[in-house]
């Protein structure tokens, strides 16, 4: 994405979600994006900014966000949420408000073993696991 792309929508408050789900594959965060979204979201552009929520966040990508929060402004880093679970995500963004694709929802249950919610594999639907 461009920052032409991202003016329009940041004119209001926003929220940033990102899905770092199944992105345990690739060894080392994706640095060159991690500075995009840094250049994006510079001063100017940080006013209306909620919050970040990451998702199913790993020790590398934990560990890089550490990094630019040490070395570049980091006004936006600390606006960052890590999120474990899906269900938790939904307390601070609305699912109705997301699209959330297939490959997502599997790896929360395969990470999380579905504690705490129950899925609905037709509609995706989340519900919280009745207690008892």
């Amino acid at each position: 994405f461009s920052l032409q792309e991202f003016e329009p929508l940041i004119q209001k408050p926003y929220t940033i979600v990102y899905l770092h789900s199944a992105a345990s594959l690739q060894p080392q965060p994706d640095l060159g994006f991690m500075k995009r979204i840094q250049q994006i979201l510079g001063r100017k552009h940080q006013r209306n900014l909620h919050g970040i929520y990451i998702l199913h966040p790993t020790l590398g990508l934990r560990t890089a966000i550490l990094g630019m929060q040490l070395l570049i402004d980091g006004e936006v880093w600390k606006k960052v949420v890590y999120v474990d679970r899906l269900v938790q995500l939904f307390r601070y963004v609305p699912r109705e408000q997301l699209t959330i694709p297939d490959f997502v929802f599997q790896h929360d249950l395969e990470v999380n073993g579905g504690r705490g919610m129950i899925v609905d594999p037709r509609t995706k639907h989340i519900y919280q696991r009745p207690s008892g």
